[in-house]
């Protein structure tokens, strides 16, 4: 049996300790959400990466066979290649974005703030626009002194 004066101690550390974990539970489930973000991310840059690369090197084969051809169908080929490099293109801006965000996370949440704060402010603008206009009800000009 636990003397008495050891029983008040041992239910303030249980709850100091339930306290604490009320406190760090949801930072530790914040910071798994954030890993299975940043991992589903790069899978997402994996398969965009693979894509450019395939749409491109489709662009080129089209290209070369069609080298001999009359009238000249290597346009096409020339496109596919455009397009892989579109989407090299915004695959790096992408990862220029993230990378701003990652090492700038104050400014970065300022801009976001700031764009949204923006956005909300025009959609208030053009719901406000978009209303409906009060009709005046017309009296005939015999009952406009009467009530």
């Amino acid at each position: 049996m636990q003397s008495p004066r050891l029983l008040p101690r041992a239910l303030m550390l249980e709850t100091a300790g339930l306290a604490f974990l009320t406190t760090v539970a949801p930072m530790m489930a914040s910071a798994q959400a954030l890993t299975k973000a940043v991992g589903t991310f790069n899978v997402f840059v994996g398969l965009m990466l693979t894509a450019s690369i395939l749409v491109f090197g489709t662009g080129f084969v089209v290209w070369s066979v069609r080298l001999g051809t009359w009238p000249t169908y290597r346009t096409e080929g020339v496109r596919i290649m455009e397009w892989g490099v579109v989407i090299l293109f915004v695959l790096v801006v992408i990862l220029a974005i993230v990378q701003f965000f990652q090492s700038h996370a104050r400014a970065a949440a300022y801009i976001v703030s700031t764009i949204v704060l923006i956005l909300v402010a025009a959609a208030i603008l053009v719901m406000a626009a978009k209303g409906e206009k009060k009709k005046e009800e017309r009296r005939p000009p015999s009952q406009q002194g009467f009530p």
